[in-house]
């Protein structure tokens, strides 16, 4: 989750960062909230790290980890459904 600053020289750092997460592999889920699916805990910390190089130095960007069992038991709360909703089913998911 990305929060960034006014701060001159922020728009340029937040950037690069946005340009890392897309070429990493990472989803963008929201305006400024981004996921990444790994399949270890050791890839986790590898990809922590590069995160840290790529942090700007204004702002904030808040990580937070779950589990397969807790990812699995995200509500969604919508006033209509979407048409993933509508191919696959309310309560499939999709693995990539």
């Amino acid at each position: 989750m990305l929060n960034p600053t006014n701060k001159h020289g922020t728009k340029m750092e937040y950037t690069r960062l946005r340009d890392f997460l897309h070429s990493d592999g990472y989803l963008r889920i929201g305006t400024e909230l981004f996921m990444r699916i790994t399949s270890s805990r050791k890839t986790v910390e590898k990809h922590m790290r590069r995160l840290a190089e790529y942090a700007p130095n204004t702002g904030t960007v808040r990580v937070i980890r779950l589990t397969e069992k807790q990812y699995a038991g995200i509500w969604y709360l919508v006033g209509e459904s979407d048409i993933q909703e509508e191919v696959v089913g309310k309560n499939s998911h999709i693995v990539v």
